[in-house]
């Protein structure tokens, strides 16, 4: 007669696994349901942290509940076929460890989706079809809710999800713990692990059990490691060995470095370092040069490595030095005495500075660039900063300009749009500039302007043009970071990961920094707290391509920077000596990212 199979711990006392209480957890998800993400913490229940933050995340995100159809892909073979080779062994070993226990085994891709389960006894089966527990389901928290495959992946660290604390009620009769495994050296998540049983058959083993078969997996994965890895490997430990100094390694997915170096490995760091470098033309070997970081550009060793993966190239990057320091000469004349700290008026230091100068010296300010790129609220801020209140702004392509700009009784007036301002009204424009007492700015595209407007700006005012996105792609990281920190509590924890940000690095954006605004205020409404991949994007940003520079493309790019040098940054004149025109100009200043402000 078979003997009967039995549990994982050889003992089915709740006791030992510190279970919560089941009916108390569910009606706290209940009445999370029923009140929504305005609803008050429910750890008052009994519910964890980690256990609350899925499940809002999951309300937040619609996640459905109970039997819906969750994604299913038929043919999971080729996906991670290296996690799959690493952890086979793994798991068969363990198969054979835990003989007829009641206990299940679980490999899920980094998406979440299941591309092995072992499980032999009938009756754990039964349960696990039920729930849709089997290879080719998305387990992902955005499928299935809070589970211990696909909100390890959402945590990135060990949990034991118990019954009813999974978001579906499909999932209450389990209880799972989960593991991340993580690319050796690199760090990138490659997928999850976890061990499920019935939730009366738990043991308070589960967890340590579950992780240490995670970092075996990630221990087969070292050794499997072929020559280019080990290459690019051998880059690195040479790097950190002979110094010091900051070392960061990046592929177009991964980002590492040593101690010195953790500090620069952020996505915003990634995004920027990888749009550079691969960009960049360099050949294989090593090559002096800067490299754009968050806080500047940095002097460094760059070494690039051929054939580490399909995506193309890494680089070494070995920082040999910090961004130059702003000059401090008249703060050490006022040693006592420290600058106020001021809002920046513009991503680009440079044209804060502008901004600032023009209206320091009681000049009249013109606020040129292409549609979108921020003219109102940059000429707004500078004169509010120098009124201490907002100015009125009167926009001319809707109204006339008033006789005397004096007798509004505005502090500072912006007079917008002055380039849709109809012809025979710029008399007016010019005179009521002139008779003024008050600050005044102008907003402007020179560009789009007929004659007389032109004439106008040149004649009474300092100009200060802004760039569109694509010329100042590499601030666009801190453009995102800018929105998320000033919409609504919940959604300020929006978080882009580097494939994110690389994308829209690599977008034209023709609605510039008003198109970009409405994305990042679009995906933090509807992705609330969320990290935010590529995958969320529209489809049209996620196929903007990556584009390497060869040596007909290098030398296009040098000439056009060389024309806008000798013609003193003129467009018009730039492509007349180039002998294209100036909207073929204007597109290849877009496509080399060739800055021109100014």
């Amino acid at each position: 007669m078979p003997s009967e199979p039995t549990p994982i711990s050889g003992t089915t006392d709740p006791a030992h696994a510190c279970q919560p209480d089941q009916a108390r957890t569910r009606q706290a998800l209940e009445r999370l349901l029923d009140r929504g993400l305005l609803a008050t913490p429910v750890a008052q229940a009994g519910v964890r942290a980690v256990i609350e933050r899925s499940w809002r995340r999951c309300v937040g995100a619609e996640v459905p509940l109970g039997r819906h159809e969750i994604p299913y892909l038929a043919d999971v073979t080729d996906l991670q076929p290296r996690l799959h080779a690493a952890a086979a062994p793994v798991l068969d070993r363990l198969g054979d460890d835990l003989g007829d226990a009641r206990v299940a085994m679980f490999l899920s891709d980094d998406q979440g989706r299941i591309i092995m389960r072992r499980a032999g006894e009938s009756q754990q089966l039964r349960i696990l079809d039920d729930s849709c527990a089997a290879e080719g389901f998305d387990f992902s928290e955005s499928s299935m809710g809070t589970n211990g495959l696909g909100t390890v992946a959402r945590e990135r660290r060990p949990l034991l999800v118990h019954g009813f604390e999974h978001y579906n009620e499909l999932l209450g009769p389990l209880t799972c713990a989960g593991t991340p495994i993580f690319e050796p050296f690199t760090g990138q998540l490659l997928g999850t692990f976890a061990l499920a049983c019935r939730s009366d058959h738990v043991s308070p083993l589960m967890t340590a059990m579950a992780t240490d078969v995670g970092r075996q997996i990630e221990g087969n994965l070292t050794a499997m490691l072929g020559a280019h890895e080990r290459t690019l490997i051998q880059a690195f430990l040479l790097a950190t060995r002979t110094d010091r100094r900051p070392v960061v390694v990046v592929t177009e997915n991964t980002a590492f470095g040593n101690t010195a170096g953790l500090v620069h490995v952020t996505p915003e760091t990634h995004a920027l370092l990888w749009c550079d470098l691969a960009e960049s033309g360099l050949r294989a070997g090593k090559h002096r040069r800067a490299v754009r970081l968050p806080g500047g550009r940095y002097d460094a060793l760059v070494e690039r490595v051929d054939g580490v993966g399909p995506t193309g190239p890494a680089f070494c990057v070995r920082l040999l030095g910090s961004p130059p320091e702003p000059d401090r000469s008249s703060d050490r004349r006022r040693p006592h005495r420290r600058a106020p700290v001021r809002a920046a008026l513009h991503p680009i230091p440079d044209i804060s500075d502008q901004l600032r100068s023009a209206i320091g010296f009681r000049e009249v300010l013109a606020v040129d660039g292409p549609a979108g790129s921020g003219k109102l609220t940059a000429a707004t801020a500078a004169l509010a900063e120098a009124a201490g209140s907002p100015p009125l702004v009167i926009d001319l392509a809707r109204t006339e300009c008033p006789e005397s700009l004096d007798e509004t009784g505005a502090t500072a007036v912006v007079l917008h749009h002055v380039h849709d301002a109809p012809p025979e009204h710029l008399r007016r424009i010019r005179t009521a500039i002139e008779d003024t007492t008050v600050p005044v700015a102008l907003t402007v595209d020179l560009d789009m302007a007929h004659h007389d407007a032109s004439v106008v700006v040149a004649a009474l005012c300092t100009t200060v043009r802004l760039p569109s996105i694509p010329e100042m792609c590499a601030e666009v990281p801190r453009l995102v970071a800018q929105i998320v920190a000033g919409l609504p509590s919940g959604q300020q924890e929006t978080r882009f990961g580097s494939d994110a940000l690389q994308a829209l690095m690599r977008w034209t954006w023709p609605g510039n920094l008003a198109e970009l605004r409405r994305i990042v205020e679009q995906l933090a409404r509807r992705h609330a707290g969320c990290s935010i991949s590529v995958a969320d994007l529209p489809t049209r940003m996620q196929q903007a391509p990556l584009r390497g520079q060869g040596m007909i493309e290098t030398a296009e790019r040098e000439a056009i920077v060389t024309a806008l040098r000798r013609a003193g940054g003129n467009r018009t004149k730039a492509a007349a000596a180039l002998g294209i025109g100036r909207t073929t100009l204007y597109r290849k200043l877009k496509e080399y990212r060739i800055p021109t402000g100014g």
